[in-house]
């Protein structure tokens, strides 16, 4: 502002340069004029009045700026030209004028004299308060006025009227107080006035700033107090909300993991799973270094086993110790007396002291905290979870309070999954004692494989059957009833009857089949079943067929092409009586048959045709020794994945005596003497069949398999020696359901190396379950 009147010649001329720069130079918010108009007044006369005569003349408009400056009817006066003014124009607005009168105290006393006033005033008033205002300023929305001013020198004064268009706080006017100030200094500034006055207005502004900067920085601090205790309070309730998210989240994690535990409990039906799923669960929620949950179950004769399964650990962790005794600690849990909550069990009085281990087998993990929840169902104790944690203090009653809801959800599962298993081991052995035991016919090699469904493991209507007939004629029968259970298994044993007494009347493939729809019509209605009844004349190597439904029986010929039987395929059977169509192949010493149901080469995400494109394959490439085979191509095929039970049937037609099947059977008790004895009877065979050069190898072979069996099922076992043309097979069968893996020995480990010696051996190898265990297999090749 004192720039904007540098080297001006006189004060009115500073006044309107004044009036400009507050003009001009306020804006708002939005870069838009601020100022609807400014106006400065200055008492005393103008340039022609004496210094004696200005203190008692009244305050005249010196500078204006705004859309009445203009006085109507003046010639050559501009929008500034304050001669153009009359005196009254502010008149006409007798607020304003009124507060220019008080800071200016134009009237005189009774005795002439001019009042003291004020060096420094500012009046604040909003738009609507100031009498006259629309007349003055028509359609400029004046929002706030202010008004400032003060001493100019000795008998002179000085006020600045603003008209804003914007609202101004009284916090804003305030800070106008120093504006007064640098005003007096630009006024001076076009005068000549003494030192002393020019000083008095340096130090007034000074003042100003002085007081200025003192209230801001008062206030300052005070903001920044205002500041601090609201960061201090932001992060307290920033903290406050982590610590909520982080509860929130804890809890959402525990809903979803409670709702995944309750789904997957309600659909788990396969109890190995169920425990397991079970005990993961649990170990999460307890937050447990480790967890266990031991169970009851009831054998085939009645008898009752205590098993548990491990979370959070590797089981081999536990294997070397006893099951639990009913001591003061475990008897709450295994009789389900109570919850058993302990922030260290080594101090409970309950528990062991006595040196060195205090009731802790020597090499257990450690334990401190201690949670243990019993399982019941209608008053029955099922099981119990166990929890462990090496620190002291880690479960609270919440998680006591978690673990027994998923005891109650475990319970409820269990007695679930018990039923069913009851269910499936009654339709299991129901079809166990269907199912035939296939004799031996002369010029034939066959075996046969049943594999329940691998997802529910439930028994269902497949079969299979090999019947002899006169005249060297062999009746072959695979069928499948839909649906699974005991129903599906009994309507498959009375299937499985009929078909063989209508086999033992000498009736044709066609007519089997017509009779058999019929009579499955008859026993179950709404039944379905599918079926191929083959007859193989072992004398004329021909084999006549039909097939009711289901997938076309595989032939090998002599030279390895594959073909399938699928010319002639009608309805299945319980659709009524039907005439079905034979078909007729030959099938020559060299040649192979597969017969099968569909769960072989169907399954989800794989379309039957790529399973049958498969199975093809597999009968074209190399083969050998029927048992190997089928081995082989259910590993291939199903692989432990079957949506199915899978039923197969699989003959090979010797081409001469070399290609007849020798056996050599021995049961071992399950010690470590078995090892050599089964040695030594390898070793005695393979010399008698003449090849010595093999021993070795083969006793290799039945050092490993032999010791695995001991080790792991610790039950009877039995070691199977056959030969069939140019391939030795030798099987172990054993009880125990862990299955030999090729597993790499870490640095300074002298285990696992036995498989990769079989898988090294022997041409090839693999594992089959059965009733009650397994068989492991190894065949090799005598050149």
């Amino acid at each position: 502002m004192r720039t904007s009147v540098a080297r001006v010649p006189s004060q009115d001329t500073a006044a309107r340069a004044i009036a400009d720069f507050f003009y001009d130079s306020l804006v708002d918010g939005r870069a838009g004029r601020a100022c609807a108009a400014v106006g400065v007044f200055l008492n005393g006369p103008r340039e022609a009045a004496t210094a004696a005569e200005r203190p008692r003349r009244r305050m005249f408009l010196a500078g204006f700026r705004g859309p009445c400056a203009r006085s109507p009817g003046a010639e050559g006066a501009g929008p500034t030209d304050v001669p153009a003014l009359s005196p009254g124009t502010f008149e006409k607005a007798p607020s304003v004028y009124r507060l220019v009168e008080r800071l200016s105290v134009t009237a005189e006393d009774a005795n002439g004299a001019v009042p003291p006033v004020r060096d420094v005033d500012v009046v604040h008033l909003p738009g609507s308060q100031v009498d006259g205002l629309e007349e003055l300023l028509p359609g400029q929305d004046v929002r706030s006025t202010l008004v400032f001013g003060g001493t100019l020198a000795p008998g002179e004064r000085f006020a600045v009227v603003l008209f804003s268009r914007v609202p101004l706080s009284a916090e804003v006017a305030t800070l106008f107080r120093t504006v007064t100030g640098s005003t007096r200094l630009a006024l001076l500034s076009a005068g000549q006035p003494s030192p002393t006055v020019e000083a008095d207005a340096a130090r007034s502004v000074l003042e100003s700033l002085e007081q200025l900067v003192a209230q801001r920085a008062g206030h300052l601090q005070t903001v920044v107090a205002q500041l601090r205790s609201a960061t201090t309070e932001l992060r307290r309730s920033q903290k406050e909300l982590e610590r909520r998210e982080h509860e929130l989240r804890e809890e959402a994690a525990i809903v979803e993991l409670l709702q995944e535990v309750g789904s997957l409990l309600a659909a788990e039906l396969d109890l190995d799973a169920l425990v397991q799923h079970a005990v993961d669960a649990a170990t999460r929620l307890a937050g447990a270094a480790f967890g266990a949950f031991f169970y009851n179950i009831l054998g085939e004769t009645g008898e009752s086993y205590l098993l548990y399964v491990i979370s959070g650990v590797n089981r081999s962790a536990f294997d070397k110790f006893p099951m639990p005794r009913n001591t003061q600690v475990f008897e709450q849990t295994f009789r389900g007396l109570s919850v058993v909550r302990s922030d260290d069990i080594t101090q409970d009085p309950r528990y062991g002291h006595n040196a060195p281990h205090h009731g802790m087998p020597e090499g257990h993990l450690p334990v401190r905290s201690y949670l243990a929840v019993p399982v019941m169902s209608r008053g029955t104790v099922l099981g119990g979870f166990f929890f462990g944690h090496p620190e002291p203090g880690m479960f609270t009653e919440r998680h006591e309070r978690l673990i027994t809801g998923v005891a109650a959800q475990t319970a409820v599962a269990l007695q679930n999954a018990q039923t069913y298993r009851q269910e499936r081991e009654a339709a299991t052995e129901l079809q166990r004692h269907l199912l035939p035991t296939l004799p031996r016919v002369d010029g034939v090699a066959s075996t046969w494989r049943y594999l329940p469904a691998a997802r529910d493991r439930g028994a269902g209507g497949d079969w299979v059957d090999l019947i002899p007939l006169p005249d060297g004629e062999v009746a072959l029968v695979v069928g499948d009833v839909m649906g699974k259970g005991v129903r599906a298994a009994a309507v498959m044993g009375q299937i499985r009857t009929a078909c063989r007494a209508y086999a033992q009347l000498g009736l044709a493939p066609a007519d089997v089949l017509e009779q058999l729809s019929v009579l499955v019509d008859d026993i179950a209605p709404g039944s379905i079943a599918t079926c191929v009844y083959a007859v193989l004349d072992t004398r004329r190597d021909r084999l006549r067929a039909a097939v009711a439904g289901h997938l076309p029986p595989a032939r090998r010929d002599q030279e390895g092409t594959v073909t399938f039987m699928d010319e002639q395929v009608g309805p299945p059977l319980g659709v009524g009586r039907h005439r079905y169509t034979e078909q007729e192949v030959p099938l020559p010493p060299g040649a192979r048959l597969l017969l099968y149901t569909d769960g072989l080469v169907e399954r989800r995400g794989r379309p039957i045709d790529d399973g049958l494109r498969e199975l093809r394959e597999l009968l074209a490439g190399p083969v050998g020794e029927i048992e190997a085979d089928c081995d082989s191509w259910l590993d291939a095929l199903a692989g432990g994945q079957h949506d199915d039970d899978i039923a197969l049937l699989y003959l090979h037609r010797p081409e001469d005596v070399s290609h007849q099947v020798v056996t050599v059977v021995r049961d071992y008790a399950p010690v470590s003497s078995a090892v050599p004895d089964a040695r030594d009877l390898v070793a005695d065979v393979m010399r008698q069949w003449g090849l010595r050069h093999l021993a070795n190898d083969m006793m290799l072979i039945a050092d490993e398999m032999v010791a695995n069996a001991v080790r792991h099922a610790r039950t009877p076992l039995r070691v199977e020696l056959r030969r069939a043309g140019e391939r030795i097979v030798l099987e172990v069968t054993d009880s125990s359901p862990e299955e030999p893996r090729l597993i790499v020995s870490q640095p300074g480990e002298f285990g696992h190396r036995g498989i990769f010696l079989i898988d090294a051996i022997a041409t090839r190898w693999g594992t089959r379950w059965i009733d009650g265990g397994k068989v492991v297999w190894a065949e090799i090749k005598t050149s």
